[in-house]
């Protein structure tokens, strides 16, 4: 059930274009998302309110590193577009620290 309403909620976001994305929204959606795109992207992702989101290039945009991050194996699924994907839930202070990133 939560696997169902974490891909609802991934679906409501814009399509993924990172490969670690760490997607904060003051505590409805607050998920690192992994995927073996071959895209190089490291981001934070911040959803205000209204569902506009903004971005933030990490250390390590760019790198070979993240054209193929390392999955969470306990949640490995495949996207739309057939790529292997893993997401997580962010802990607290994760969460918070995204989240301060941004003000």
């Amino acid at each position: 059930m939560r696997k169902i309403l974490l891909l609802f909620l991934f679906a409501l976001i814009p399509s993924a274009k990172a490969s670690v994305i760490y997607i904060v929204n003051h505590g409805r959606i607050n998920i690192e998302s992994r995927c073996q795109d071959g895209k190089a992207n490291h981001q934070i992702w911040n959803m205000d309110d209204r569902g506009k989101v903004r971005e933030l290039n990490l250390k390590g945009h760019g790198n070979d590193y993240f054209k193929n991050p390392e999955l969470i194996p306990s949640d490995i699924y495949k996207s739309e577009k057939g790529y292997l994907c893993s997401q997580r839930q962010l802990t607290k202070k994760e969460r918070e620290a995204y989240d301060n990133k941004f003000k």
